[in-house]
Parts: C-alpha cells; structure tokens; sequence
C-alpha cells in the first residue's frame, strides 16, 4: 500500500481541488413576511470570469474562486453591490428586497448544524454554531457530545478533565489545531480542551485520516481545526451565562467594534466558577474538583481591499482546580492561596488534588492576493506560546514549562487553469520544554524546519486528486519525508461520492502530560529507553494512515437524506506503548515491539423527516490492539462498538429548537487488577451503558437583539459508574489508582443558560 500511494504520488504531483458554494436568492417583501425565489439573478466572483445565474428556483452553484471572496449580485430592480463570503462551505440564502437598493441585502446561512462536503476531496465535517448549540458546549471537550465521530469521555475520577478518542485512539494522535495553526501540542495534551470556551467557537473542522500537509506532520487519525469567531463577522456582542447542578457557573462575553470598511476588533472573554464540593458516591472523594478559569483573547482584523489582509492578537488564560479527599477540603476562597505543587500542613493525612494551568500566547496570519494573477496568493503564520503547569498529586508533583514558536509560510498559485493548483510553502517550529515528574527531570528543545509542496487537480467536478508531500528536519531525528494523498470520484451531480486517502505521520510523544490521568495513583512509572539521545529515552511516534469513505446523497419522501460509510487503518511502525498490564502497580513506557493497528468502522445516515425534523443516527466498530508486554491486546478503555442517534426539530415561528441524543457505548477492556487483593480488584471489561443528553431552547427578538433560553440535562437516565477508585479508602497504599474510568462519574446533570446578541 505504502509502494502504490508513493507511485501515485508521484503520478499527480503536478496537478487543491475545486469546490462550489452554493445557495439561492429570493426577494422579500418590505415588511418581511413573505419571500418569493428570483431567477435570471446574475452572480460572479469579484475580478473573474466566474459566474452563474439562478435558475427557475432561484438557486445557483458557483465555483469557489482562489483570487476572490467577493461576490458581486446582478438583479434586475435592484443596485450591483458586493457581498464579502467569509465560509464557502456553507449554504447560503440571499435576500434581497423589493424596490430597494443591494446594500439592504441579507445574507443567511441554512444549515441543521453538521456539514458533509461532497466537492472536496477530504471528507470534512463541519461544526457551526447551530451544532454547538444543540447541548451545553462549554468548552471544546463538550462540543462533541452529538458527534458521532469523536468520543468524550472524563480521562480519571478526580481532575474532573476530559479527553477525546478519535479513530479508536486518544486525542493525541489527532491533530487539533486553532485557526490552522499548533494548538494541542505538549503540556496542552492532559487539559488545554477546556481552554478554548464554546461561546468563542465559530465552527470546527473534523477530518478524519491523512490530512494535508500544509498543516505539518503529526496528524495520525485525521485533524480538528477550531475557528474562532472573527471580528469581520461576529456578533457586535455576545453574551452567554450558564450554571448546572453542581453549581458550576459559566459567563461569557464576546465584543466586536468595525472601525472602518477595512479595521476591526473583537474582544473574547470567559470566567467560570465550580465552588460546590459534592461528593455523591460516598467514596470520601470529590465528584468534581472545586475552582475557577480566567481566560481573555482580543484578536484584531485588517482588509486593505487591495489585496492585503491581515488578522493578530493575544489571550491569556489561568485555569486552577483543587480536588482530591472531601473530608476539611479548603474552601474555593483560598484557592490563590494554596501552594500549588506543594502540599499543605493539612494534607498530611488526606489525599489531595491540584492543577493549575496558566498560559498566554500572541499570533499573526498575514495574506496578500496577488489580483493580476489569478488564482495567486501568499500568507505567513506566527505564533508563540508560553505555558506553565504546576500540579500535584498526593505527595507527588509535576511541574511543567513549556515556550513554543512557530511559523509557517504558503504561496498558492495555479498551473494553466484553476483547474490545477498548487501550494508550496515553509515552516519552522521551536519547542522546549522542561518537565519535573517525581524523580524525573527531562527538557527538551527542538527545532524542526520543513518544506511542502501540495497539489490538486480537479476533473470537471468528478474526479479530484490531492497530492502533498513534506521533507523537515529534526534536531533529533533527521530528515524524514510525510507523503499525503487524496482521491475523490463522484458521480451523479456529486451525489454519489468516493474517497481514499493515504499518508505518514510523526510526533514526539509526550509522555508525562499525554498521561496526567495516570499521576492520579499510587504506580510506579518506568521508562524503558530505546536511545538516550531522543527525548525521554524514547523514538518518535511514526505510523500510517489509510481510509476509505463513500458518501450518498438521496432524497425520502421529498426529504434530504444521506449515507456516509467509513473505513479507517491506523498502522504504527514505531509507537510509546503505554503498559499498565504488565504490573497493576507500575506505569510502563517503552517503544514498541511488534505490531500496533486500530481498525474502525463507521456508518453514518441523516434525514430531514420532515420539515424542521431532523435525525442523525450512526454505528461504529473499532478493533484497537497494541503489542505489550503481556502480548498482543486489545487497547483498554475504548468501545469496540458505539452507536448513537440524535433528533433535533425547530418548530415554524422559529421560537423554540428541541434537541435529544441516545447515545450507546459497548463494553471496554479494563486494566487487569488481579494482582491486588480482592476487595481492590475489579472485572476485565465494564458492562456497557446508554447515555441520554437533551435541551429545549426558547428563541427571540428583544428589539434588534437575540434572545435565547436554554434548559438541558447531561445523563438523563442516571447511569454511574460504581466505585471508580480503587483503593479509594487507602489513597497513600500501592494499589491506589484513579485513572480507571469508563463511565459517568457524576450521574444526572440538569443546566440552564442564556444567550443574549446583538447583530
């Protein structure tokens, strides 16, 4: 397989793809109640010669255009203007009204919150705001609750953190960025998902398998890429509140100022509280630790209108939890006090938990269009980040310090016609990183510079071919070469879609803050070192990707509906296994001998029942096995089968949007406990469980301004996982472990909130 994607690679690298927006345009009365579809209506990019017209239903496709976002409007009545089209992936409604010039235009994006694309040859899903506003979505960890594709669940029973599964393997071997640059890399692999607040999210691109090369190296199981909201077209103001069950209360605020036509600004700000100390399932621990999270962005946007562009800024984030043992917990008012990686006078004999997360960070994206040559552009990416985290655990710390700076630069041109594109481009990345673990001490620095080019050739919109590859060296490991590769075929108008997809990855495991989850217990770690010159001892990740996908549009009785069908191969040809099979009291971590695979399955269908009903409903099986100590075993903690369905309805006045999801989750393999006496042991797999999630949202219009209403409940039917601690009666023994979750913690959660913008 490996032989064919290079011989393949080497067949189109001469040849991105060409993708369409699509949407319709209608005219609507001046009093707004009536609306009436416009044909004839003439539609072209800015400065080419792309353009359309609507036809008798007033509905157009037009190629996207890499020189332009500019779409200029041609209606007979009405004055030539242009609309400036930030997101072409979406469905987009043009209405124009009756007897009055295009400057009144309104422009509204129709979506039931999750995307498929059809033109583009990676499969992407797209997650906008409607989709995050089907559940609470207080941070990116929870905005995959209605997702079928990734799996949330808490990483152990005290830090009250969360992780991802994607592809049958944990987050870290998914590429997640923010606004397509670096974003969890390093000390952000144990907590940085509850950095980024939902409310700043505009959308969220989920790939799965190989991704481009653009973007680097390391993406194993596919690449999520978090937009936030953009001063150029946020809301003048956002506000958002939140508490649920366990008193934890949420404010957001989001602010944007438009200076002029070219200059604006927009503010991001989030204070969240979690004071109640509960402790539900009697075990002498905290359910949820106790503690509080400030975190401030304020991003700037620049369009020259000659062909610059410009977008910069800056947050900084302080995230600081305290859980561990109930009994004389501290009160939330002394949390600025508490020594943080240290212990307390009055934790001598209690077992106490704390992490504290602070970090802040500046960027720059820059781009120039070239408007003489067409389909030309250029743009350059900085960023650089520095983060601390001091945490401690029972009598044991870890401190970490991290300072990350990155460029990457890419000039996109085309070959002939736009059919044929081309992105080259350049990067570099420096990374250190300090990590003190009980008698561990590591630092590392590296210094990773590469080149890219990528290459697209499109077919009349039936077939597609995206070939990139990458060559960087590593002050550690060398020159390594990253080969990616995309084929798309469609038929029938793009309805009937087919994808396969290719390519290599590599990463540096981060051992220590890939696994904090494991820190909560009494084990002993033990690196077995392969090469005292890599970092930890231990070689780089290195693995294969492959995937196949087949994606079905279709109308049901006069109804959208479509299938989409997944098969993915992750191969490592080097790996950190992980072992906590080997000894129930010690952590091993060595590289691997043999071999390591996940296989995973996924059918996926959705269906506007009828008008406003929609259902979305899919299976997944997943056979993750890596070679351990013990042997070739299946990987513990991750689902061999999940299913899920979600039911979303808005009713016709648009006031009230009801949503529900079932989700089911198979059984998993546990860590084996035998070693331990019996009353510390558990059972090898854990039962499987249905988990119910649902809101109701009241919607509307205070004057010029939104107004929403939300009521949910997480875990409607109560499902808990019984004693999640082991050995929670004897914290300081040997056989003290926290880490082996599989399921709920806290039981029934119920949330209210409010949303309040203004346009």
């Amino acid at each position: 397989m490996r032989t064919l994607l290079f011989f393949l690679l080497g067949i189109f690298l001469a040849m991105p793809y060409w993708a369409q927006v699509k949407g319709k345009v209608q005219e609507i009365s001046l009093d707004k109640k009536d609306t009436t579809d416009l044909p004839g209506v003439t539609i072209f990019w800015l400065n080419t010669s792309i353009g359309t017209t609507t036809n008798a239903n007033g509905r157009f496709n037009i190629p996207t255009s890499k020189e332009s976002k500019q779409l200029i409007v041609t209606a007979l009545g009405f004055k030539s203007d242009t609309l400036n089209v930030k997101d072409t992936t979406k469905f987009i409604t043009i209405r124009l009204k009756g007897g009055v010039a295009l400057n009144e235009v309104e422009v509204v994006y129709e979506s039931t919150g999750t995307e498929l694309s059809y033109l583009n040859p990676i499969k992407v899903e797209t997650l906008n705001e409607r989709s995050l506003m089907k559940a609470a979505c207080c941070n990116l960890s929870e905005s995959f609750e209605t997702n079928p594709s990734v799996d949330v669940n808490f990483s152990d029973a005290v830090t009250g953190s969360k992780q991802i599964q994607m592809l049958g393997l944990s987050g870290q071997y998914a590429q997640i960025t923010k606004e397509n640059m670096p974003y969890m890399r390093g000390l952000a692999n144990g907590y940085g998902l509850s950095f980024i607040p939902g409310t700043w999210i505009q959308s969220i691109q989920l790939s799965k398998g190989a991704g481009s090369v653009v973007n680097g190296y390391e993406s194993f199981t596919g690449q999520i890429n978090t937009e936030l909201q953009n001063p150029e077209t946020s809301d003048r103001l956002h506000f958002n509140t939140y508490i649920n069950q366990n008193a934890r209360n949420e404010y957001n605020l989001n602010l944007k100022h438009r200076f002029n036509e070219k200059f604006s600004v927009g503010l991001l700000t989030h204070t969240s509280f979690n004071p109640m100390k509960e402790d539900l399932n009697a075990d002498g621990f905290m359910d949820i630790p106790i503690g509080k999270q400030y975190n401030v962005l304020n991003k700037y946007a620049y369009n020259s209108g000659n062909g610059f562009e410009a977008q910069f800024g800056g947050g900084y984030m302080i995230d600081d939890r305290v859980g561990g043992q109930y009994l004389n917990v501290m009160d939330s008012t002394n949390l600025e006090g508490h020594k943080m990686g240290g212990i307390m006078a009055d934790t001598a004999l209690l077992y106490k938990i704390g992490i504290k997360n602070s970090k802040w960070e500046v960027y720059s994206k820059t781009g120039y269009v070239f408007r003489k040559k067409p389909g030309t552009s250029m743009g350059l990416q900085l960023s650089y980040l520095n983060h601390e985290q001091h945490n401690y655990y029972g009598l044991n710390s870890y401190n970490g310090i991290q300072k990350t700076f990155y460029a990457n630069y890419i000039y996109q041109g085309i070959i002939g016609t736009t059919a044929n594109t081309y992105k080259i481009g350049a990067s570099y990345l420096n990374d250190f990183v300090d990590e003190k673990y009980r008698l561990f001490k590591f630092n590392r620095e590296e210094n990773v510079g590469g080149a890219f080019i990528e290459m697209a050739h499109n077919k009349e919109d039936k077939f597609n071919v995206v070939a990139g590859l990458r060559a960087d060296y590593h002050n550690y490991y060398g020159l390594f070469f990253t080969p990616r590769l995309h084929l798309r075929y469609a038929l029938n108008e793009s309805k009937t879609v087919f994808r396969v997809s290719g390519g290599r990855a590599l990463k540096t495991a981060n051992v220590f803050a890939e696994n904090t989850a494991l820190m909560a217990s009494s084990r002993d770690w033990i690196i077995q070192p392969s090469d005292l010159k890599m970092p930890y001892g231990l070689k780089p990740e290195t693995g294969w990707n492959y995937g196949f996908n087949f994606t079905q549009k279709m109308k049901l009785n006069y109804k959208e509906a479509y299938i989409t069908i997944d098969l993915y191969r992750t191969d490592f040809t080097q790996q950190v296994v992980v072992d906590v099979d080997y000894n129930t009291q010690q952590v091993w971590l060595y590289n691997l001998q043999g071999s390591s695979y996940s296989n995973t399955a996924q059918a996926e269908f959705g269906w506007e029942i009828r008008k406003r009903l929609n259902m979305k409903t899919a299976y997944r099986y997943v056979d993750t096995r890596v070679n351990y100590k013990s042997g070739l075993m299946q990987k513990a903690l991750v689902s061999t089968h999940r299913a899920f369905i979600n039911l979303s309805y808005e009713t016709k006045n648009k006031h009230w949007m009801f949503d529900a999801t079932l989700q089911y989750n198979g059984r998993k393999r546990l860590p084996q406990t035998l070693n331990n006496p019996s009353e510390y042991q558990r059972a090898s797999y854990s039962p499987d469980f249905y988990n119910v999630l649902s809101q109701v949202t009241y919607m509307t219009k205070i004057k010029r301004a939104d107004f929403h209403v939300y009521l949910g409940v997480e875990n409607a039917l109560d499902y808990k996982q019984q004693n999640p601690i082991v050995a929670s009666d004897a914290p300081y023994n040997k056989y003290f472990d926290a880490s082996m979750v599989w399921g709920p913690i806290y039981g029934r959660m119920f949330y209210v909130g409010l949303r309040f913008k203004i346009k």
